[in-house]
């Protein structure tokens, strides 16, 4: 069991109840019913099969064999035959949290969010008293509606669940998200209280970052790590690189360095390998599409009331996000996938990866993909008449915005290569972001960056800014003065007090971002010559 598989773990209660319902099969079921299980789990869907197709033979509406059926199905693809299975096994338990959990999941999962939000309230319906259910319902809020909507139910499966870590530290989560920072650590260091092993709660602890750690917690952490400890390989790196930002702000640099070493080279065996020369190729492929002559969507003006925020990771994006969406005319969704899915459903119209067809896109084409990106995103400009959307990657897709949404600003947050790439290097990013786990992968990604960031900036400056984090920390008023300004906003004074936004903010900075905008220390330099390498990746002078 991983970090993850923890988090998404149900509560005791609402998992003895299906062990109860199993206790009354007869041995040779309730055997294929746990074999079935556990191949799933372990991803072998062959033997999930068989051993299905057998349980379906010995006991066909058995709710269990139905709703382990529908998993396997909606793990193939095959929706509609899922969802069928969830249904009939909910005819037989209707009330059941985890099958209701699961069905809710594998509809989210086929991007069917309406209807996985209509099932999670059905689970709350049928379940009241299922922890699981709120739970889940909250989830969905956080991840969909915001942080502040998720809170009461969060606070409800608590109230079922008091000593079910996962609960308590989604619930922590939210507290930060909404700017509650001493509530969420409270609920937090509950967590590690009924679970110390439970890596999860360590990190956000951690990312918190505005709160202080005791030399106790510290010593619980390093405990953690010890040979005798009862970790799994994706725990000890979570707890690992807990550990290397506590000793970094007691000014433990060598220790620190030596814990993010071991932690990313323990990381890199557990993700999918990054392809650095694919990664290469493609970065040249699209730069040479747009540097030839193609089309843009024929209104020049698409697209105006969209805002792009866009850079690294640990650039200061939250911040440039959450200073904007200070504005009463800006609302700041975060993160968005709606650009990759137009991105995508083109590619797949068109039968060829991007950006293979953008010599052959029309004006009319990149017209009829920015309307589409204004139709995925219109709920978000439902309260005020402008959006961002801040997902870093979209540094990558400068040209593709620039063709379909023409009237769009994009503002590219940069930092210092050094502190991004190192902030980078020792974070520790539940999904994602392979390249950031090699110092030789982060230095080929962020030259990337640094090469489309100025080339963008210089052809298109009326619509592309590059937004110095330091230079926004130093003079903040100058600064936010002249990027609403670009933006073409009107100034106002609540934008020089983003800290006092009450917006949800869903990020790993979600905490640092309810503080006064303040000049943050420059940490790289502390690390000395440690961090040659990395300077050497980034072709930077010792």
């Amino acid at each position: 069991m991983g970090l993850d598989d923890r988090l998404f773990a149900p509560p005791a209660t609402d998992a003895d109840k299906v062990e109860r319902r199993l206790a009354d099969l007869t041995p040779s079921l309730r055997q294929l019913i746990q074999r079935a299980g556990d191949a799933l789990a372990e991803g072998n869907a062959a033997v999930a099969q068989q051993v299905l197709a057998q349980g379906l033979a010995m006991a066909p509406g058995q709710p269990d064999v139905l709703r382990l059926y529908g998993l396997l199905l909606a793990n193939r693809g095959n929706h509609d035959a899922a969802f069928a299975n969830f249904e009939a096994a909910l005819r037989v338990v209707p009330d059941d949290a985890v099958t209701l959990w699961q069905y809710a999941r594998a509809r989210e999962d086929a991007g069917e969010l309406g209807a996985a939000f209509d099932v999670r309230r059905r689970a709350i319906e049928q379940a009241p008293q299922s922890p699981l259910a709120w739970e889940d319902l909250g989830e969905h809020l956080f991840a969909y509606t915001s942080a502040q909507s998720a809170i009461a139910p969060l606070e409800r499966a608590a109230q079922l669940a008091p000593q079910f870590a996962p609960g308590l530290l989604k619930l922590g989560n939210a507290y930060i998200a909404c700017g509650r920072a001493g509530d969420g650590a409270r609920l937090i260091r509950q967590t590690i209280k009924a679970d110390p092993a439970f890596a999860a709660a360590w990190v956000a602890l951690l990312d918190a970052k505005t709160l202080p750690l005791t030399m106790e917690e510290m010593a619980e952490m390093r405990e953690l790590l010890s040979d005798a400890s009862p970790l799994l390989p994706g725990e000890r790196i979570a707890v690992q690189f807990s550990l290397a930002a506590a000793c970094e702000r007691e000014g433990r640099y060598d220790e620190a360095w030596q814990q993010v070493v071991e932690a990313n080279a323990l990381r890199k065996r557990e993700l999918p390998p990054w392809d650095e020369e694919y990664f290469r190729q493609q970065e040249q492929q699209v730069d040479e599409a747009f540097r030839r002559a193609h089309a843009h969507a024929s209104d020049p003006q698409l697209g105006r009331e969209v805002i792009f925020v866009v850079g690294l990771p640990r650039s200061g994006t939250t911040l440039i996000e959450q200073i904007l969406a200070s504005h009463p005319g800006v609302e700041g969704p975060g993160e968005l996938a709606a650009l990759p899915n137009v991105l995508t459903e083109e590619s797949i119209r068109r039968q060829q990866r991007y950006p293979g067809w953008v010599q052959d896109a029309s004006a009319k084409d990149w017209q009829r993909m920015g309307e589409r990106y204004l139709e995925l995103t219109l709920s978000h400009r439902s309260r005020r008449p402008r959006s961002t959307d801040k997902l870093p990657g979209n540094w990558r897709a400068l040209g593709a915005i620039r063709a379909m949404l023409p009237g769009a600003r994009i503002v590219i947050s940069r930092r210092d290569p050094l502190e991004n790439c190192w902030s980078c290097f020792k974070q520790y990013f539940p999904n994602g972001w392979e390249f950031t786990s090699d110092i030789e992968h982060l230095g080929t990604f962020w030259r990337a960056f640094d090469y489309a960031a100025a080339q963008w900036a210089q052809r298109a400056p009326e619509h592309v800014r590059q937004q110095g984090y330091e230079v926004l920390t130093e003079d903040a008023e100058t600064e936010i003065r002249a990027l609403l300004d670009f933006c073409g906003l009107s100034f106002e004074p609540a934008c020089l007090r983003p800290h006092q936004s009450r917006r949800s903010v869903r990020t790993l900075s979600a905490a640092q971002v309810r503080e006064p905008i303040y000049k943050s220390p420059a940490v790289a330099a502390r690390y000395g010559s440690l961090l040659d390498p990395l300077r050497a990746a980034l072709g930077l002078s010792n």
